[in-house]
């Protein structure tokens, strides 16, 4: 049995989504969509890239907790990806690793290209992949990997949703901790990036947005989860309590599920005691 008292968003009301929203991997885990500020792209599932090690030189948490680890950002041609968001990811990655300033030149439903801007536009390295029609997956068609600038700290792709997927999770952990200033030098000192205190403001904004969102859609779908438990558990008894805020929607109270399997064992136990 269990009863959890809390307060949160309204049940069953439509909220305005964000318009930069989370990829739906999050959704099946612990997040809804993004996307950057562009034409959605097919998607399905997002594979699990992140190195749980903190091998890579990247990693490391602040003050405890998870560390901000990211992928090693191998690339080759023929690297195939679940999605064109796995591929901007792996893109990101390597940005990070190498410092170099990668920017966005090719935008499509079913086609992405990132090209590096260093050298006064001269360098000659572009990584380009496409969602082609006989496969289900992202494979990179094109890639030449030849540098002919320095890292010189800027990269055009380290916008505001970049910054804000980064700093998503530590924000969760510590709001009060991860403020703009600790984001701006926290992208220096690891990844030796510039960003502005503006970026870190807004971004900080954004994964804040982000997570309200997980919440309301997660509070709105009590109902189903509730239905799902008493198809799967026949027997079973689920109850939602909610009650009505200033604006007139309910609003969740409590939950209290007590699963048919577990009555039948407390009262088997129960009575092998009063019987001993």
């Amino acid at each position: 049995m269990a009863l959890v008292p809390v307060v949160n968003p309204p049940i069953g009301v439509e909220f305005d989504e964000e318009g930069e929203d989370r990829d739906e991997f999050h959704i099946d885990k612990l997040a809804t969509d993004f996307t950057e500020t562009e034409e959605s792209i097919r998607h399905n599932v997002y594979p699990e890239s992140d190195d749980e090690s903190e091998g890579n030189g990247r990693g490391g948490a602040a003050r405890g907790g998870t560390p901000i680890v990211r992928g090693d950002g191998i690339m080759y041609k023929g690297q195939r990806f679940y999605n064109g968001i796995a591929f901007k990811e792996c893109v990101t990655d390597y940005a990070l690793a190498t410092g170099c300033n990668l920017k966005q030149y090719r935008y499509d439903r079913d086609r992405i290209g990132f090209r590096c801007v260093g050298a006064k536009g001269k360098c000659q390295w572009k990584v380009y992949a496409a969602s082609l029609h006989n496969e289900s997956m992202w494979r990179i068609t094109k890639y030449t990997n030849t540098h002919v600038c320095v890292p010189n700290g800027e990269c055009e792709m380290f916008k505001v949703p970049v910054i804000a997927r980064l700093f998503l999770d530590k924000i969760r952990e510590e709001p009060d901790y991860y403020m703009p200033l600790k984001m701006e030098q926290t992208i220096m000192e690891k990844w030796k990036i510039s960003a502005t205190r503006g970026q870190c403001q807004a971004a900080r904004r954004k994964a804040l947005a982000w997570i309200a969102s997980e919440y309301d859609t997660q509070f709105e779908r009590l109902r189903d989860y509730g239905a799902e438990i008493l198809e799967a558990n026949q027997g079973s008894v689920v109850e939602i309590d909610t009650v009505k805020n200033d604006a007139g929607h309910d609003v969740f109270k409590r939950f209290y599920v007590c699963f048919d399997v577990l009555r039948k064992t407390w009262k088997k136990n129960l009575q092998a005691t009063n019987w001993g």
